[in-house]
């Protein structure tokens, strides 16, 4: 299984460096024209139109795509943000940590920027980018290409969320006991007969 461990104790001195690659340094880098992106996550979007930003930048900067993904929403431990099974074709997400963001941020664009972080990460880790080291540092480079240093994707990617939002070190997390199956995720990969 790989998730993405928000926990502040776990190890990010990877992420100062934002490109380098381990593991044979195989995925190909280009910058989309950020214009093409930049108020992507400024209206309000759901989980899926999120989701379509997320395949079409990771697509642009890595070369790499799948289809076929879920998305579930669980009440998962305080400091894991989402995970991927390896083979699976679920993204589990921490609602509580979904639910406490959605209090914090400021604004329309920080709050779909932590959603595009996570399903970013996750979404690399199925699509080959499985070392927990190596999916961090691209999830900043795509962000990073397609938005620009300073948009919020970057800022979170970047760094550790603890700093960012200390008032997360309050959440009590769950168990993973509840999971909620998000209809209408993936939809552009998804053909209808009609």
């Amino acid at each position: 299984m790989s998730a993405l461990d928000l926990s502040r104790n776990s190890d990010s001195k990877h992420l100062r460096n934002p490109f380098p690659f381990s593991k044979g340094g195989d995925a190909k880098i280009s910058s989309p024209n950020s214009s093409d992106f930049s108020a992507s996550l400024d209206t309000e979007m759901d989980f899926d139109d999120i989701f379509s930003v997320v395949k079409r930048t990771v697509k642009h900067v890595t070369g790499k795509s799948r289809a076929g993904l879920g998305l579930a929403l669980s009440n998962l431990p305080a400091g894991l943000g989402a995970f991927w099974q390896i083979g699976g074709n679920y993204i589990v997400m921490n609602e509580i940590l979904l639910e406490a963001m959605r209090h914090i941020t400021k604004n329309t664009r920080e709050f779909n920027s932590f959603i595009y972080v996570i399903l970013t990460h996750e979404y690399l880790h199925s699509v080959g980018f499985i070392d927990e080291e190596e999916a961090r540092i691209m999830t900043r480079n795509v962000a990073e290409a397609t938005f620009g240093k300073n948009h919020p994707a970057s800022i979170m990617s970047g760094g550790d969320l603890w700093r960012q939002y200390p008032i997360l070190l309050s959440l009590e997390g769950g168990d993973g006991s509840i999971l909620k199956i998000v209809s209408k995720f993936d939809m552009d990969s998804t053909s209808y007969i009609g």
